[in-house]
């Protein structure tokens, strides 16, 4: 019908004149894209404190006034690094490990040479790759799992056509796919004795085990059973009283007996990971939340004082060091907030009005 070409073309002309307006699609990643999680803007302004503080840093006598910029510098990027990693660390919390991965890539094209950045991008990366390798175990699980259902409705097919080639093909396939699933969970499962998730590798243990039937590849995986059974029963029968391994104890003692919070915390969070149960754990935590908070309160109390003396950038220094110890403290953020605040006002008095723009 006539009419109904006329409406067609008058569709696609309508089409094609608002393609233009339609946002732009790319499999290529924008700009905007690429600074995932921070503005343009801040990595720039990262970018000038970075080659400022090079500049700064390699000069060869230094007055007191750039010493004090050196050290707003430092403190700037340090934080700025913090930020970071606190960003990162959320959005992974989240499950986002992708948006995670583009924060540390963006900070990382700011300051690319920065230590704390690469380390903390590499525990991620780390921690992604185990969380990957457990995914995939359980997909290889599952798929053992369906397979071993399948069994019983190859054996009906047997039954109802009887023997024969086209039913001969049909179970060597199931078979190539049982051994196949086997090998692959029996990959998986070695790799998670390694790690010593014995719970999971006994899992994909026991489904190879009932894949491969009596081939005698179970040999492998009775002895893999046999370690993951033996390590599980011994957390069963040890409840409270388990082994544990008194070097970190020891050496979150001989921290916090030398005052350092930062390494303490370190060796207390190895302490949780490696021995949760550990009998002096609950006074060794007790013992460092007190010496960080006395260090903290002493820390805003020594900072008020410099600031009432009008010392500002002492008491910013004095601030973002037990920032380091307490980044989420709302009384030490509210202070360095004030204290960088009072200081840009007072660097917008000292620039000269021509230089401003």
């Amino acid at each position: 019908m006539p009419s109904m070409r006329l409406q067609t073309s008058l569709y696609l002309l309508l089409c094609l004149l608002l393609l233009p307006l339609l946002p732009a699609c790319s499999l290529m990643p924008t700009q905007q894209q690429a600074l995932e999680g921070f503005s343009p803007g801040t990595l720039q302004q990262v970018q000038r404190q970075s080659a400022e503080l090079d500049r700064l840093q390699n000069l060869a006598a230094v007055t007191p006034a750039q010493q004090q910029q050196i050290k707003r510098l430092r403190g700037d990027l340090r934080r700025f690094e913090r930020n970071t990693v606190r960003t990162a660390s959320g959005l992974e919390q989240q499950g986002d490990w992708r948006g995670a991965e583009q924060v540390f890539q963006s900070a990382a094209a700011a300051l690319p040479d920065s230590q704390l950045l690469s380390a903390a991008q590499q525990d991620m990366d780390e921690r992604r790759q185990l969380r990957e390798e457990q995914l995939r175990m359980e997909l290889a699980i599952h798929r053992g799992e369906q397979l071993l259902k399948d069994a019983e409705a190859y054996q009906l097919l047997r039954q109802l056509k009887g023997p024969g080639p086209l039913t001969w093909l049909e179970l060597n396939a199931y078979r190539r796919k049982c051994r196949a699933s086997a090998k692959e969970l029996q990959r998986y499962a070695q790799r998670a004795l390694e790690r010593q998730d014995y719970a999971l590798a006994r899992r994909g243990l026991q489904i190879a085990q009932r894949l491969y039937g009596d081939d005698d590849q179970r040999e492998d995986i009775q002895r893999g059973l046999a370690l993951a059974n033996r390590q599980l029963r011994q957390v069963k029968r040890q409840p409270v009283k388990v082994i544990v391994d008194n070097r970190a104890a020891v050496e979150l003692r001989q921290a916090l007996d030398a005052g350092d919070l930062l390494g303490a915390r370190q060796q207390l969070h190895q302490l949780r990971q490696k021995s949760p149960r550990h009998p002096q754990l609950p006074s060794l935590q007790s013992r460092f939340r007190i010496q960080l908070n006395l260090r903290i309160e002493t820390a805003i109390k020594r900072g008020n004082e410099l600031y009432s003396r009008g010392d500002i950038d002492g008491a910013l220094t004095v601030w973002r060091q037990a920032e380091i110890l307490a980044p989420d403290n709302v009384e030490l953020l509210a202070s360095i907030a004030r204290a960088e605040k009072v200081l840009q006002n007072l660097r917008d008095l000292s620039t000269p009005p021509s230089t401003k723009f």
